[in-house]
């Protein structure tokens, strides 16, 4: 990881849940924070420490004398002063009642426990036991004094525990957790990148038009497209605001999310932001046209054909190519049956943006519910670049290279 990349001291203690901190230190690595992890001798049981060690890229310690820092890395002599020097954060999961109660009562006779008691960083905790060590008063007590400290809990889910009960304690999702853990450390150590500074606002997934209470007018969209462009701008230092409609994947971390379901919900929603943004990305995949009236409550079968009369949507791109102000850029997306040069640049000039990024839907290997996607990028000026087929991350870079960089060519 480059020097500017937010680093993370993970502390793992001994639960069951110690093989969740795995999929963390692969998350956090996706998300470009260097990972170095620290394991208690009661966590070594459960946590495989050279998986981790793949995963991290760094050694994992246990000891606080004798430990794999070289003598000459920065206070090595000292490792838990060592290992503080550059981090922006130090997070325990799974924290034991052990740990939490050894932190309130500032024993530290471990590498660990030395470590959190001379961190002058965020700390943050995510819980792992069982329901009723996690409710006993001691515990109670203990969280509660760490919390008037500063430190941060991420409290525990509900369900199956070790024991085969179920109930409170089981350690935070992974997702839950980089809620949780990704904004603050990029607002401790922000990403500098191409997009620093740069307001970016991502529209996203599909829009479902309601038929009655329960049934609905909609697309095959995933939001993959969407989240790819959104997770690509906030890696390139962007500050990132997400409108999504309703999709399947999980809260991306480091996002202003604004969740809407209909295309009037999206436009009213797109028009009070694109104000304060200087790059919007419309990738959602908004429903062309709505029922006239919805059904109250559910229509129940009673023999006869349902006739629907439909009325067209708002062309929300249109509209706010409209509201763009200078300075600003607008990149709109082209779900289309063919990649027709001609009616390409026309739909690039008549909605009035900077750039048009069109993909072939009649493929199967390729745009909605796909991981990959291919598109044709057009310009109102007449250029065309195709970006071969590719993992949808990739093509996500390669769209804000283009509106970064504008490197156009011709089409033969």
């Amino acid at each position: 990881m480059p020097e500017s990349s937010p680093c993370l001291i993970l502390g793992v203690t001994g639960s069951i849940a110690a093989y969740k901190s795995l999929d963390l230190i692969r998350r956090l690595d996706g998300e470009g924070v260097s990972v170095h992890v620290v394991a208690t001798r009661k966590a070594l049981p459960f946590f495989p420490v050279a998986t981790a060690e793949v995963f991290s890229g760094h050694p994992v310690e246990t000891e606080l004398f004798g430990g794999s820092l070289p003598p000459g890395e920065g206070l090595g002599r000292v490792p838990h002063l060592a290992l503080l020097e550059r981090a922006d954060a130090v997070l325990v999961a799974p924290a034991s009642a052990d740990i939490i109660a050894r932190m309130a009562l500032g024993l530290a006779d471990d590498l660990l426990s030395t470590l959190l008691l001379s961190a002058r960083v965020p700390i943050l905790v995510a819980p792992a036991m069982e329901e009723a060590m996690y409710l006993h008063p001691a515990s109670q007590t203990h969280r509660k004094t760490l919390s008037d400290r500063g430190v941060r809990e991420i409290p525990p889910d509900s369900g199956p525990l070790a024991s085969g009960k179920s109930g409170l304690g089981r350690m935070a999702s992974v997702d839950r957790i980089l809620e949780t853990l990704l904004p603050l450390l990029r607002k401790t150590r922000p990403v500098r990148g191409p997009l620093s500074g740069v307001r970016v606002l991502v529209s996203s997934g599909p829009t479902l038009e309601p038929l009655d209470s329960v049934r609905y007018l909609g697309n095959r969209s995933s939001g993959r497209m969407g989240e790819a462009l959104a997770r690509e701008a906030l890696a390139r230092g962007a500050s990132v605001t997400l409108v999504s409609g309703p999709t399947a994947l999980p809260p991306l971390p480091g996002c202003d999310l604004h969740p809407v379901t209909t295309a009037r919900e999206m436009e009213e929603r797109l028009r009070s932001l694109f104000p304060a943004h200087d790059l919007l990305i419309m990738a959602a995949a908004v429903s062309d046209y709505r029922p006239k009236e919805a059904v109250a409550g559910k229509r129940k079968k009673d023999g006869r054909e349902w006739t629907l009369s439909l009325v067209e949507n708002p062309d929300i791109l249109k509209a706010l190519s409209a509201m763009k102000g200078p300075g600003q850029v607008l990149v709109g997306f082209a779900a289309e049956s063919s990649l027709d040069p001609e009616r390409l640049l026309e739909k690039c000039r008549t909605k009035g943006v900077d750039l048009l990024v069109a993909n072939d839907i009649s493929r199967p290997d390729i745009g909605f519910s796909s991981p990959e996607n291919e598109v044709t990028l057009v310009t109102p000026a007449g250029d065309f670049r195709t970006l071969p087929r590719a993992d949808k991350s990739a093509i996500a870079g390669q769209i804000l290279d283009a509106v970064t960089a504008h490197g156009w060519s011709k089409p033969a």
